[in-house]
Order: C-alpha cells, then structure tokens, then sequence
C-alpha cells in the first residue's frame, strides 16, 4: 500500500503559521481507515496489507517564506557564509514546528500502523490486531530542496530526491513546470519563478506590511498559498477588499506599497536570472500584470502565450513524464488529459481561473490550469492512496481535511482519538 502526501508548507513561523494544527490526530485515523479498506480483497475476504509506503513528496517545508530572507539582503540560492546561516536558522525552526509530524513518523517507524488481523472466515478480528510495517520517505521540493537531516532526524527516516516502487514513481516534478525554468534555487544557482516570488514579493510584501493589518496572518497567508497566476488576483480582488474595507487611506496605502514591492522583485528577478522558457519578456509581463488592477484572470493570456502551440512541443519534448508517475508540485485533472494515456496522478494546487487559449494534451504546461467549475481549498496538504490488487491498482484521494473528528481503532479499548494534538509551538 503506498499513501502519497504533499505540500504541508512548514515554515517558521514568523511570517503566518498554516492551519495544520488538527491536522495530525485526523489524519493518523484516515490512514489507519485506508489501510483497513486496503485489506478487502476484490472477492470480498480481508487479509492485513503487507507494509506500507509513505511518501511526502515534496515541500513539507516551507523555507522560503520567513522574515530571516525578507528583512535581509542574502537569499537562499546565494552562496555565502551568512546565506548559509540563515538557511539552518530557518530550517532548525521548522524542523522545530514539525514536532507533531516528527512525532508520529517516529511512532509509525519504530511500532508500525496497528490494524486487525485476519479471522479463518477471511473478516477483520476485532480483539486481535497486527502492526504493519511502515517506511516514510520525505522527498525534496522546491521550497525545501536544501534540507538535510538533522541529528535528531527519526531513525529509519529516508530523504530523497525520487521514490521508485514496482509500478509508481513518486517525486516532487518542478521539472515538469513550465513556469520552473532552469532555475534550481540551490545555493550558487538561479532561483526559478515561484521561489523568487515568494522571497521577493510575498515575504517581502507581508513584512513591510504586517503592522498594518489586524492579525495579519490570515490576510498574508492568502498571497502566500497562492499560484504564481494567481497572485494578482489574490491581491487586487480577495486581500485588498476583505482587510481595507471602508478604509481608503489603508487600501491606497497597502496598493502603493504592494506597487513598490512589485517593482523591487522585478529589479531582483532581473538581477538573479530568473528565467521561464518564453519567447517573450515574462518577468516584465507578469509584473505589470501584478502591479495594475484590472479584471480577474489576466494572467491566464500569459500561460496561453506561455504554453500555446508555438512553444508546447519545445516544452513537451524536454520534459516528458514516465508511467506510473506520482507528483506533488503540479495539479491532478488536466495533468492526466495532457500526457493521456500515460498513469500520471498530481497533488499540487493549480491556479484557481481556468485559462483559455491552450492547446490540450500537447504540452505538459495545461497541468496548471484549473478546470472550470472546481474547487480546491487552498494551502492544505493533499493525499493519495494507490493499492495493488488482483485487478491492478486501486487509487484514490485521501481526505486528511475532513471536518469530523478521527477515530483510531484499538483492540483493547473502544474507538479513541489518535495521537496527542500540538502543542502551541508546533506546526501540525
């Protein structure tokens, strides 16, 4: 049984915090739920899973948007002594918040996941249980790519840049971005788009404006949860209404100092090379876009001019994705029309106005498009559940967001919540 996850964006702290503070009781029930669903078999009879695989992939950290980057000039691609510092000053801090995650991953490799076992009759034995195996593997993204384990780190913990198992391929797939360019963000190289924007122009943006806002958190987590498409809108339609409304001074204020912060990430993404393969000035395009309001959806023109048909088949060609792929970076419904028939399911969160203008199922670019109609709440973590039976695969989204409290199966006692909640320093 293989559960993927990703994008539970950990930072630390001290710009917002994510609401993943409920997060870990309930999701520790769906997965004990998952893997008693996992144990019926296609004739009816249940049987244990053998072990289970559990893959982040990618970003469960949030390096990228802290105050540490946003007050300085040093930036977490730079190469530097006092770039190097602030990187294991932020990543000490959210390996710090991570407790809770850090927690049960130690519970689950050290005891396994208790299920039931098997009757004779071939149906769950209630009173009887049976640990199954776990492995978590953690995979690197582009907003934590430079983490390492800590001396702390949970034993038996993997990190890695991929995941390979008999028929699925897990990892983050930044590389699958059109919007990625051949910027790494790794020490000594380019940053690529979204983490230039996200230090230049989110964190930057949050910090200069924080004592403005009551509690700021909320407001700021908007911007920072969203697209990189999105984040005119985000600004102009969804930020600027819900916190100046009926304050002019304060709009006009946070609009000239959202105009500033614009112009000074376009000068630094300049500066940095951040490049995003186009045969146009997109940097300059997409900070004109960010810097005027205007009707929602503008930057859609910029991904059809970016992924249209001029550019789709150079685009296709250096990147073209394996079967039985698994990503976390980029959106699941499109992905799947765009590099049909090949076995590709995505977690990321695509940008929330459809685009039109592309040409689907010719370049790998269609995947961050939102499909017209559908939902997805921002900035929570998503999660997959892929089993193999005698049928093939068994797929499914895990829903670790549910409303309803968690319940965890026990032999020796009755349905009890699952493990202690956070503590107020912790993430999740």
């Amino acid at each position: 049984m293989l559960v993927v996850t990703a994008n539970w964006a950990i930072g630390d702290g001290t710009l917002w915090r994510r609401p993943l503070r409920g997060l870990l009781p309930r999701a520790w029930g769906s997965l004990q739920r998952a893997a008693l669903r996992a144990g019926f078999r296609s004739d009816g009879r249940y049987q244990p899973v053998e072990r289970i695989d559990m893959v982040f992939a990618g970003d469960t950290f949030d390096l990228l948007g802290s105050r540490h980057w946003a007050e300085r000039a040093q930036r977490p691609w730079h190469r530097s002594t006092a770039a190097a510092s602030i990187r294991r000053q932020v990543t000490t801090a959210a390996i710090r918040r991570a407790a809770g995650l850090t927690r049960l991953a130690r519970q689950l490799l050290a005891g396994g996941l208790a299920v039931p076992a098997a009757t004779p009759q071939g149906r769950p034995h209630l009173r009887l249980p049976v640990n199954v195996p776990v492995s978590i593997t953690l995979l690197a993204g582009d907003r934590d790519g430079w983490l390492t384990p800590m001396r702390d780190w949970p034993a038996g913990l993997h990190w890695a840049d991929r995941w390979s198992g008999d028929r699925w391929q897990v990892e983050h797939g930044q590389r699958f971005d059109p919007l990625q360019g051949s910027g790494s963000g790794q020490p000594g190289e380019p940053p690529s788009l979204v983490q230039s924007l996200a230090v230049g122009l989110v964190a930057r943006f949050a910090t200069q404006v924080e004592d403005w806002l009551p509690a700021a958190a909320g407001p700021l987590r908007l911007l920072a949860d969203s697209h990189p498409l999105d984040l005119a809108d985000a600004f102009w339609h969804l930020l600027l209404p819900r916190v100046a409304a009926g304050s002019i001074g304060l709009a006009d204020r946070l609009a000239d100092q959202w105009k500033r912060c614009v112009s000074a990430w376009q000068r630094e993404a300049v500066c940095e090379q951040v490049e995003v393969a186009a045969d146009f000035d997109f940097i300059g395009r997409l900070a004109t876009v960010l810097a005027t309001p205007g009707q929602p959806g503008r930057a859609t023109s910029l991904l059809a001019d970016l992924c249209g048909p001029a550019a789709s088949h150079r685009q296709a060609a250096a990147a073209s994705p394996t079967a039985g792929l698994i990503l976390g970076h980029l959106d699941e419904t499109v992905a799947r029309a765009a590099w049909s028939p090949l076995a590709c399911r995505c977690l990321g969160l695509p940008p929330s106005t459809p685009a039109s203008g592309v040409v689907p199922g010719e370049t790998v670019g269609v995947s961050l498009v939102q499909p017209t109609g559908r939902s997805l709440p921002p900035g929570q973590p998503r999660a997959l559940l892929a089993v193999e039976t005698d049928r093939g695969d068994h797929l499914e989204m895990l829903d670790l967001t549910a409303a309803s409290p968690a319940v965890v199966w026990r032999p020796d006692r009755a349905l009890v919540a699952g493990p202690l909640p956070a503590r107020h320093s912790e993430a999740a």
